[in-house]
């Protein structure tokens, strides 16, 4: 059996990081052209971003979060556009002191689909450009959840 492409092991380095959201690891596999776009529009998503807006995206997302494990359910490659395009599911992991008291610990568990669409540089080792397509009901209810912690943090500081 042939060795993965380059081109999927970016696409997999990338998807793996979301357990951890090393900004290391993102530093390391993305252009110094590189754009980072969430869709659909219609949900009034923040960016897009370049390489160093992402990496400060996430390292505020980590502040909140421990994770966001992503799970692809598919990968489906393609040579000619060099891009992958990955269907995954995800779960976020709040950090732990910043779950708000009177919400139970399934209340706190979320867990939503999504679609990366991943364009690499002619190396096929960084990445260009992304598009993520976010799970709308799912967003919305991240989102609130995000704030509840942010509160929390700041009431701890």
């Amino acid at each position: 059996m042939a060795s993965p492409s380059k081109r999927l092991e970016t696409a997999k380095k990338f998807v793996a990081n979301f357990s951890t959201l090393s900004t290391e690891t993102l530093e390391a596999i993305l252009a110094e052209n590189f754009v980072y776009q969430f869709a659909p529009a219609s949900m009034n998503p923040p960016g897009p971003f370049d390489k160093k807006g992402l990496i400060q995206h996430i390292s505020g997302i980590h502040a909140i979060l421990s994770g966001i494990p992503v799970t692809a359910k598919e990968y489906v490659e393609s040579e000619s556009s060099n891009q992958v395009t990955v269907w995954a599911t995800s779960r976020a992991i709040f950090r732990e002191e910043l779950k708000v008291e009177g919400l139970s610990e399934a209340g706190w568990a979320l867990e939503g689909e999504l679609v990366f669409l991943l364009w690499m540089d002619e190396t096929g080792e960084k990445l260009v450009k992304i598009v993520e397509f976010l799970d709308s009901q799912k967003t919305v209810r991240l989102l609130e959840l995000v704030q509840r912690a942010k509160e929390n943090k700041a009431k701890n500081n």
